[in-house]
């Protein structure tokens, strides 16, 4: 939805579905944020007022970054989930998600960890529900975001393409795009195998290396970092120490900020929500980067 075409109604409708999932009638507790203040807002540009907003980096072309506003309303059992409206991918375009951030590493001989991973089950659920009534409600949701990829693969890019056509050396390159979120990812495959790639998608940790055990092995991998089963460290982790996998580029993306050792096993760094021209010219440079001797394109 165009961000001209949001209205007051609509971010409050949402914030309503969200609270009436999160913090049920009955619970101890209440959303982080003074929903009053919504409430009391009647233009969408007074709204964003309550939203912590940042950017994106934009592309080399000179396309801006995307745009992201983010409310932390918890839930019962975490009180750090959070509302967000953002664009992604599609430049001018914005969609409601719920953002669980609880990327939060413990380690598996911690005594926390498996409490930590049922709340992260429970958060993973509770976003879907809430989400669902979203789609429901006919708010702006990420499986909005799939049929417009969707729809710009099938028509091809006009008004302006997202990056330089893909060279020849390039077309039929085979990619593995991650993502935990199903509509990110077939949105971003859509728009990918438009531009001559061939792509596969995998949902979370362990479906990424059951993939990588097989041939022939992605010419490079989108790496989501926030994953159920195994994170994109642990995966990288894992790839990494393997000399069958050891070179293939992962382009790791993600919104959280991650440390330094992280980073050096990535070959890229995509910060979320990222337009899809900085996707493209980071997957086409690592691609052009691969030395000889690299992970066979089979």
């Amino acid at each position: 939805m165009k961000l001209a075409q949001l209205t007051p109604a609509h971010v409050r409708q949402a914030v309503a579905i969200y609270v009436d999932h999160a913090w049920p009638e009955g619970v101890v507790g209440a959303p982080q944020a003074k929903l009053e203040e919504l409430g009391s807002r009647s233009t969408l540009r007074e709204m964003r007022g309550v939203f912590v907003e940042t950017s994106s980096e934009g592309g080399a072309d000179g396309e801006r970054g995307c745009r992201r506003f983010a409310l932390r309303l918890g839930n019962r059992r975490y009180p750090w989930m959070k509302f967000v409206i953002q664009e992604y991918l599609v430049a001018g375009e914005f969609f409601f998600s719920v953002d669980t951030h609880d990327d939060l590493r413990v380690d598996p001989d911690s005594p926390d960890y498996l409490p930590w991973c049922d709340l992260q089950r429970f958060n993973r659920d509770l976003k879907r529900e809430i989400e669902a009534d979203w789609a429901e409600t006919d708010l702006p949701t990420h499986g909005d975001l799939r049929a417009l990829c969707e729809g710009i693969a099938r028509v091809g890019e006009v008004g302006g393409a997202a990056s330089s056509p893909l060279s020849e050396g390039l077309r039929g390159k085979r990619l593995l795009v991650v993502d935990d979120d199903e509509d990110v990812a077939f949105g971003a495959a859509a728009v990918l195998t438009a531009r001559g790639y061939q792509v596969e998608t995998a949902f979370d940790g362990r479906q990424v290396l059951d993939r990588m055990a097989l041939d022939p092995l992605p010419d490079l991998v989108v790496l989501d970092f926030a994953m159920p089963e195994f994170d994109g460290e642990e995966v990288m982790r894992r790839l990494r120490a393997d000399p069958r996998t050891e070179n293939v580029p992962l382009l790791l993306a993600t919104a959280s900020d991650i440390d330094l050792s992280t980073i050096q096993r990535a070959s890229g760094l995509l910060r979320k929500p990222y337009p899809r021209s900085v996707l493209y010219g980071m997957i086409d440079r690592l691609l052009n980067d691969v030395p000889t001797g690299g992970p066979d394109p089979g």
